[in-house]
């Protein structure tokens, strides 16, 4: 895969870039595609920080935890062109995304 001039960073840049976040379990490959749309604003709301590394480590396999009941996070974590397969985290109201797009120019 050719290296980006501009590397992805954080989930603004892979927002802004149309790219979602595909995330895989490292213990049992189950992978979900989300919007890194979605993603950025549940951080936003959480104060979380949004660089691609510290995400991963918030992320918790969802198949992990309902078979084993052990939360198996820091999945693998890449920017895709893939649209998403989990719609479970609400987007961002239009008008906050304009703003964030406004305040970063």
């Amino acid at each position: 895969m050719r290296e980006l001039a501009n590397p992805i960073r954080d989930l603004f840049d892979a927002a802004v870039r149309q790219r979602n976040i595909r995330l895989t379990c490292r213990r049992c490959g189950h992978s979900a595609v989300l919007s890194a749309h979605a993603l950025w604003w549940l951080c936003e709301r959480e104060g979380w920080r949004m660089e691609l590394a510290h995400v991963a480590r918030r992320c918790v396999c969802s198949e992990c935890l309902t078979k084993s009941r052990r939360p198996v996070r820091s999945p693998s974590l890449e920017a895709v062109h893939a649209p998403p397969t989990d719609d479970s985290l609400p987007l961002p109201p239009e008008s906050e995304w304009k703003r964030q797009l406004r305040r970063r120019r």
